[in-house]
């Protein structure tokens, strides 16, 4: 009877000792989240999209600098078809707003926020005698729904922005050639794989090449 009594009373300090640490535990997740979303709200706003029809809610990175260049820009994040991660909600790069210098309204890279875009990078040359980077193009990978994957290039501070192959099942690989100034891409269109060059002076397919059918 006593074993049984001691067995009892365990149980209880056990039950209770499970819902203080729940308790505890749901309160640690609660501010946590807080905190989440305070860091969250910081950097978003509320703007008019690019093409002025209607107002969604973006975030914005710090202000990127192409040095050679002295051109800036922030990258413009979206949480459309985001989901739920350990930390925060995930978000898909949409845009770049380039800064005008000369005190002009920003510039956006795109139309509108609709495509996401998978990969930018600042296409460069470098300079044996100045032991430097000379920042040559400014070359983006796009997916749309109406297009599919595309890849675009333009000069450093967005203008002349120009895809240069599009309806692409995926990329591959690309490669600069700054001596040529010409971008090699190995793509997948279809259920083949082929290899591309384009010059990006003129921005005109210099050669297109069957490498294996899937």
């Amino acid at each position: 009877m006593e074993n049984n009594k001691i067995f009892l009373t365990i149980n209880r300090l056990n039950s209770v000792l499970f819902l203080i640490l729940l308790m505890v535990s749901l309160v640690g997740a609660y501010f946590i989240f807080q905190e989440i979303t305070k860091s969250t709200r910081r950097n978003s706003v509320e703007i008019s999209t690019p093409d002025k029809e209607t107002k969604e809610i973006i975030e914005l990175s710090d202000v990127q600098t192409i040095r050679d260049k002295g051109i800036q820009y922030i990258l413009v994040y979206s949480k459309r078809d985001g989901a739920l991660k350990s930390s925060g909600y995930s978000r898909t790069l949409r845009n770049l707003l380039f800064l005008n210098q000369n005190g002009n309204e920003p510039t956006w890279l795109l139309p509108n926020n609709n495509s996401k875009i998978i990969t930018h990078r600042v296409l460069s040359t470098y300079d044996d005698q100045k032991s430097e980077s000379i920042s040559d193009y400014l070359y983006v990978e796009i997916n749309s729904k109406s297009e599919g994957i595309s890849a675009c290039i333009g000069a450093v501070d967005g203008s002349g922005f120009d895809c240069l192959d599009i309806g692409l099942n995926k990329i591959i690989q690309y490669e600069y050639f700054s001596d040529e100034k010409t971008l090699g891409l190995l793509v997948q269109v279809s259920n083949e794989i082929r290899y591309r060059v384009f010059d990006l002076t003129s921005r005109k397919l210099e050669s297109d090449k069957f490498v294996i059918k899937l």
